[in-house]
């Protein structure tokens, strides 16, 4: 065996054994079917969350899309406008305060709504499906205490400066 096959197979090894490189890889292949989806439909994975955000009736001020999502509202801005171009929502002021707009989801919004929220629900039970429910808590555990471990690193990396 060559050393370069010998130190990818090292660190593929590594790699498998960290929960940020399984976090990663599972969520790009995670991304690329739902993007293959929402392309089906003229869109993107973003879009289709962006539509799963908005309240299907009473809709959802813009203001508040961004931190729902993680996303960066200047990000968010570009999605929008090609949401709105594509018939999928539109802009509407609050009655009780000028300054608030809400996103409301189109009649072709709520149908591409619906086709994404399918598409969640699907892995969501395939997944549910394949792993115990003791598997499933012990998942979520982790998942709860990154945000703590993300604060650690973060105060670490400030103590250093």
């Amino acid at each position: 065996m060559n050393s370069k096959k010998k130190d990818k197979d090292t660190f593929q090894e590594l790699a498998e054994k960290l929960v940020i490189y399984q976090l990663r890889s599972n969520w790009l292949a995670i991304s690329k079917v739902y993007n293959e989806l929402a392309s089906e439909q003229d869109g993107t994975m973003s879009m289709a969350f962006v539509l799963l955000t908005i309240h299907a009736e009473k809709g959802t001020p813009v203001t508040k899309i961004a931190p729902r999502m993680g996303m960066e509202p200047n990000s968010l801005s570009r999605i929008l406008k090609s949401m709105e171009k594509k018939g999928l929502l539109y802009r509407r002021k609050s009655r009780s305060d000028k300054r608030k707009v809400y996103m409301m989801l189109t009649d072709h919004g709520n149908r591409m709504r619906e086709v994404a929220l399918n598409a969640v629900y699907g892995l969501e039970n395939a997944i549910q499906g394949s792993v115990s429910e003791s598997d499933l808590k012990g998942f979520f555990t982790v998942m709860q205490g990154i945000p703590n471990a993300l604060k650690v690193l973060s105060a670490e990396s400030s103590s250093q400066e």
